[in-house]
């Protein structure tokens, strides 16, 4: 019996107080009925002593062979009685208008044997392990890549506002074909202290900085170097080679700026020349060669060792980004100014000595770059633009005699997004990119403009656990294209398998054309935990 309010208490007690008065009562007409009783066999059965049989022992004598309703003839122990049962009776109706806590199990140990739960962990732990494996459909038909990769990354809360991140991963690729190190390697990924103090928040360590918006190609993703010698078939996430990096965040009004400092220089890993996808004796040599229209070289080449820049602070690299919401769209400033990640083969002239020689002697070229983004919604459509002017880009000229092969030219990229998701389980997005060099066409090896358009297609099935894709490069002013379609599987919480393929093609003066030879087909099988 539950009850709801105090007055249900104070009804209750009234009601047991009544009881017991009433029980008293009946007691008292009880007893003295037992009393006269007694009293009536006393006197007959004690003939000698009549005098005793109106006196008060008889009585009291009486009383005391009577043990039965005893206790209950005292007025002043049912009273105590009552009082302790009405103390009860309000505890035990107070204790059930108390709603019961909400447990979905019932408790059935003692408060002696429940252990306090354990603090939280300050320790975060993610694994992955996986392997990718392609095989090239083009002649020769063999195996390009088959590499397996351990990547374990942990964070640490040193506190409410610091935290430390570290990320690493061990690779062996067992085929050697891509450039990677023969008996395996292993990179670490992220060693980043991240803390606030006060409204600055700061990233100290080995770290990625993405800027950018684009998918596939990268208009203002310039800060940290690419490793090429998967092409640009990698994920940008994993392609991208982090960089120690001193990050802060400051808010200023509505806005936030956030300025980096890289005290160094690194370039990219580039594959050699006879790697799968290597392009000539230095990086992209290759590709201006196909693209040369004029006589063949009169005499061999060599490349010398690329010139890096100088390991001191005047190599370092810094950049700043303004990020301001404008009305219903996100709006940033970008400014960076750092290194090419390819170096540039630059014409060195010609030694005749033992025999003839074309000479080129590649390096590192600085960078300054200038640019924006631009992103809003309606309703289920995300718009996105992203431009960026590149102040000294190194560019292939038509000079003759070349004095060096190329000249330092301004040059502008940028690109339109249209993202639409119409339900839950589809994704669309497409793109527009345009990019020209500030210059006549008449004095560039490669064309001004370039104008290509992405399209790209997801969704999902089987309560997400089928996940099919389609990625769609091509190029509208010159013939080329990349097709990477692909298949997703998951099995559970930890396992996937995915089956997907990389067409190249077109003219080869274009940069999908040079690997127009180099298709395949990619199995993966990933578990993750």
């Amino acid at each position: 019996m539950f009850f709801s309010s105090l007055h249900d208490i104070n009804v209750c007690t009234c009601k047991f107080f009544g009881a017991v008065l009433f029980f008293t009562a009946e007691a008292q007409r009880t007893r003295r009925g037992y009393a006269e009783k007694n009293r009536e066999k006393l006197c007959e059965n004690s003939a000698k002593t009549p005098r005793l049989c109106g006196e008060k022992k008889i009585v009291r004598q009486s009383t005391k062979m009577v043990t039965g309703p005893n206790f209950f003839c005292h007025p002043q122990r049912l009273l105590c009685l009552a009082f302790l049962l009405i103390l009860a009776t309000s505890q035990l109706c107070l204790a059930q208008t108390e709603e019961p806590p909400p447990t979905s199990e019932p408790n059935l140990q003692t408060p002696a044997d429940q252990a306090p739960p354990p603090p939280p962990s300050h320790w975060q732990w993610e694994f992955t392990l996986r392997n990718r494996t392609g095989f090239r459909l083009d002649n020769p038909q063999v195996f390009q890549f088959s590499r397996t990769s351990l990547d374990v990354k942990t964070k640490y809360k040193i506190s409410d506002n610091w935290r430390l991140t570290m990320a690493g991963r061990a690779m062996y690729d067992a085929v050697d074909r891509l450039g990677y190190p023969r008996n395996g390697f292993f990179e670490p990924r992220e060693l980043v202290l991240d803390g606030k103090i006060q409204k600055l928040s700061l990233s100290l360590g080995l770290q990625q900085v993405v800027w950018g918006q684009a998918d596939g190609l990268r208009v203002l993703d310039v800060i940290n170097p690419q490793d090429y010698r998967e092409f640009l078939l990698e994920d940008f996430l994993d392609s991208r080679r982090p960089l120690w990096t001193v990050r802060a965040d400051i808010p200023l009004g509505q806005g936030t700026l956030q300025s980096i400092w890289i005290p160094y220089f690194a370039p990219g890993r580039l594959p050699g020349p006879g790697d799968e996808f290597g392009a000539g004796e230095s990086y992209g040599l290759g590709l201006l060669g196909a693209a040369n229209s004029g006589p063949p070289l009169p005499f061999p080449m060599t490349v010398r060792k690329a010139k890096r820049p100088e390991g001191s602070i005047a190599s370092s690299q810094f950049g700043f980004r303004f990020s301001h919401p404008l009305g219903r769209w996100d709006v940033t400033a970008n400014f960076f100014r750092g290194w090419e990640d390819i170096p540039t083969p630059y014409f060195n002239g010609i030694e005749f000595s033992p025999t003839p020689k074309i000479v080129f002697a590649p390096r590192f070229d600085r960078k300054t770059v200038l640019g924006g983004t631009a992103a809003t919604n309606f309703g289920p459509v995300v718009l996105r633009l992203e431009a960026g002017w590149n102040f000294n880009k190194s560019v292939a000229v038509t000079d003759f005699p070349p004095e060096t092969g190329f000249r330092r030219l301004g040059q502008f990229s940028s690109v339109v997004g249209v993202d639409y998701s119409p339900r839950p389980w589809v994704w669309l997005s497409g793109q527009y990119f345009l990019q020209f060099t500030h210059a006549p066409q008449s004095e560039l090896v490669l064309p001004r403009m370039n104008h290509l358009a992405s399209f790209y297609i997801r969704t999902n099935f089987r309560r997400e656990t089928l996940r099919p894709e389609l990625f769609v490069l091509t190029g509208l002013n010159q013939k080329e294209y990349m097709i990477r379609p692909r298949l997703t599987k998951s099995f559970g919480d930890h396992w996937s398998a995915s089956l997907g393929a990389d067409f190249l093609g077109g003219n080869r003066k274009t940069i999908f054309g040079f690997f127009a030879n180099r298709d395949r087909i990619v199995v993966e099988l990933k578990w993750s935990r």
